[in-house]
């Protein structure tokens, strides 16, 4: 097996200027995020870029030969280019860090976010999260110009890998628009978490609220009538929802993830027999 490093693309092309987030705004969402937040937001990333294995190789080959005298060769390598569609009813910090950190452990030269303008101003948090993630590559375009900008990544840059993240309405819009470009995968946003309120449980309220803003927290007062509510997400101790694909237990209330994401979204793979 071979490691190799992929080439780093030009910048995004100038016609995207008009809908970039300038420097200005990211300075005052900092500012207005404060410490307290901050330091959740840093919380989360440090866990979830450790979680993403980021000494792995951005690009491997393995030759596999068989018994009859064939080979077969995979070349595995991270995709030039990510992109994030972000729904702007979506306003968790902790569900962007999960959705761009994988991109960003894999070393993808070109990561961008875009988030549809004409429904209020970008949170605070949000912006904040990228600068701390190292996302430079933030647009606010219209849903008319979203298109063509995914379009103009896969002109310029190859096939990449394309992330919807939001709820179903929003994902509906947009699919469409994101199916030309590549490797396209939509993140569910949670409308809920069910949380499991028990005093051997010590929740910090605080991280929550800011963590998971805009998801509604379901209380329950055992694992019975929790496991029964059937959350996809739960707040409580290993076991207490077995049908639950994502426990998060104390300590661990700032992060997010999404088990289903599938790693094509940032690296791609070709197949070659001889």
């Amino acid at each position: 097996m071979t490691t190799d490093t992929p080439e780093t693309p030009a910048a995004l092309t100038e016609t995207f200027d008009a809908c970039r987030v300038g420097d200005a705004l990211f300075a005052r969402a900092y500012a207005k995020t404060g410490d307290r937040g901050r330091a959740l937001i840093k919380s989360s990333i440090a866990r979830l870029f450790e979680a993403r294995n980021p000494g792995g190789p951005v690009a491997a080959t393995l030759a596999e030969r068989f018994p009859g005298g064939g080979v077969r060769t995979q070349y595995v390598a991270a995709r030039p280019w990510f992109a994030l569609v972000l729904d702007p009813e979506t306003t968790s910090p902790a569900q962007l860090v999960a959705a761009v950190m994988p991109a960003v452990a894999a070393r993808i030269p070109l990561v961008a976010v875009l988030r549809p303008k004409g429904r209020g101003p970008w949170p605070h948090a949000l912006l904040t999260t990228l600068e701390l993630c190292g996302v430079e590559q933030v647009f606010s375009p219209t849903l008319a110009q979203l298109g063509e900008c995914l379009s103009a990544l896969r002109e310029r840059h190859g096939v990449g890998g394309v992330a919807c993240l939001g709820f179903e309405p929003f994902w509906n819009r947009v699919r469409p628009l994101c199916a030309p470009a590549s490797a396209v995968h939509w993140l569910r946003a949670p409308s809920e978490i069910g949380l499991l309120d028990q005093a051997s449980l010590e929740w910090d309220r605080e991280a929550v609220a800011f963590a998971h803003a805009g998801t509604a927290l379901r209380e329950y007062p055992d694992a019975a009538a929790l496991a029964a509510a059937g959350h996809d997400a739960v707040l409580a101790r290993t076991g207490a929802a077995p049908g639950a694909s994502l426990t998060l237990e104390p300590g661990c209330e700032t992060l997010w993830d999404w088990p289903e994401m599938p790693r094509e979204l940032f690296f791609g793979r070709r197949l070659v027999y001889s």
